[in-house]
């Protein structure tokens, strides 16, 4: 049956997404002494976990506390309030290796109603995916017919400074993922958080996504026609629709600290030497669908126009077991290039980050307007 095969398209994607289960039978994930029972693929919009930005990337998502611009409606909403001019950011992220899976994203922030307005928009792709059905496991005998599997999420967020020190920001989004004539929709919120402690340039940040309720999946796929008749010779066809669970998705709180390190006024070691700058920023992340995570990430900066940048996650749910050199999962790389444009500054970013039995993932992107 068709809705059968596209519940099973639906499960694959949501454990791809979801971190590599550590031990598992024919009825799923099957906790032993070695190996706890995990929260993992049990919410939706999956992909929400997965960062956007280079610069996010390359650090490990340790950016909450200092990030700033249109990408910062993903990371802390608060960030967004330094924007002082419209500005725009887009990206586009190559996952997992040759998997096909592909993520993009834009943001734009607008200087208005005494703050700063953004909407964002994210979305990911699994590419084309062969259809099948129980008797054609392999889709030889189907025409080459293909279906793909798409999760997104629209964003109008708000963001303000109140202080010189502090910001808040929070946002509205509307998520999607699903298939043709089957998906599921959301409504959530988030909400965050930056403060400038101004003791050696430490900057504390929280952020609380993804608060929303659960929805059901619908669509044409799950509606069916069924006779139903009175006793009589006469016969009427219905239209059904399948009951559906009610799906979550995953709320996450981050909480992070940041510093300066060198080269402002206020970091631990002051201004240094000429134009050099460092900062590095420590990440806690837990959620209702994940492990606690905790993250680190450092950042280089030559006159504010060359940027190399290195994080380091630690997952803390195993997927670890079994990767041959697993000290690299989570490790996470890249640069960053700042230059003046037409009165603009136009910055181009790039990142690596180790993915372990997923090989890796490749994130490009760019902003505009600071």
């Amino acid at each position: 049956m068709k809705i059968i095969r596209n519940i099973g398209v639906l499960g694959a994607v949501t454990t791809l997404l979801a971190a590599p289960l550590c031990a598992q039978g024919p009825g799923g994930l099957l906790p032993t002494p070695e190996t706890k029972a995990t929260r993992q693929g049990t919410r939706g919009a999956n992909f929400l976990h997965i960062g956007i930005g280079a610069r996010g990337g390359a650090m490990a998502g340790a950016i909450g506390g200092t990030v700033t611009g249109p990408t910062a409606w993903y990371w802390n909403p608060a960030g967004a309030a330094t924007s002082e001019t419209i500005s725009g950011s887009g990206g586009y992220q190559q996952l997992y290796g040759d998997l096909g899976l592909t993520q993009s994203y834009a943001a734009l922030s607008v200087p208005l109603l005494g703050g700063v307005v953004g909407v964002t928009l994210n979305s990911l792709s699994s590419g084309e995916i062969r259809r099948t059905t129980e008797q054609n496991p392999f889709g030889e005998r189907l025409g080459g017919s293909t279906f793909a599997w798409t999760s997104t999420a629209a964003s109008l967020g708000y963001a303000k400074r109140l202080t010189d020190r502090l910001n808040i920001g929070t946002q509205l989004k509307y998520i999607t993922e699903g298939i043709t004539d089957a998906n599921t929709a959301w409504v959530a919120a988030d909400v965050g958080t930056q403060f400038n402690t101004g003791l050696y340039g430490v900057t504390i940040g929280g952020a609380i996504r993804n608060v929303g309720k659960p929805a059901r999946a619908s669509g044409a796929l799950l509606q069916r026609v069924i006779q139903t008749t009175d006793g009589s010779l006469l016969a009427e066809g219905r239209r059904v629709e399948l009951a559906t669970r009610p799906t979550e998705i995953p709320v996450t709180f981050q909480f992070s600290v940041g510093s300066q390190i060198l080269g402002g006024a206020g970091a631990i070691l002051g201004k240094g030497a000429g134009s050099n700058a460092l900062n590095a920023e420590i990440t806690v992340i837990d959620g209702t669908d994940i492990a606690t995570q905790y993250a680190a990430g450092i950042e280089y900066a030559y006159k504010n126009t060359l940027f190399i940048r290195g994080g380091k996650r630690m997952y803390n749910d195993g997927r670890e077991l079994g990767v041959e050199n697993a000290a690299a999962l989570g490790l996470s790389g890249g640069f960053g290039l700042r230059m003046p444009l037409l009165g603009r500054n136009l910055r181009f970013d790039y990142s690596y980050q180790g993915a372990g039995a997923l090989q890796n993932v490749q994130i490009f992107s760019f902003e505009v307007g600071r």
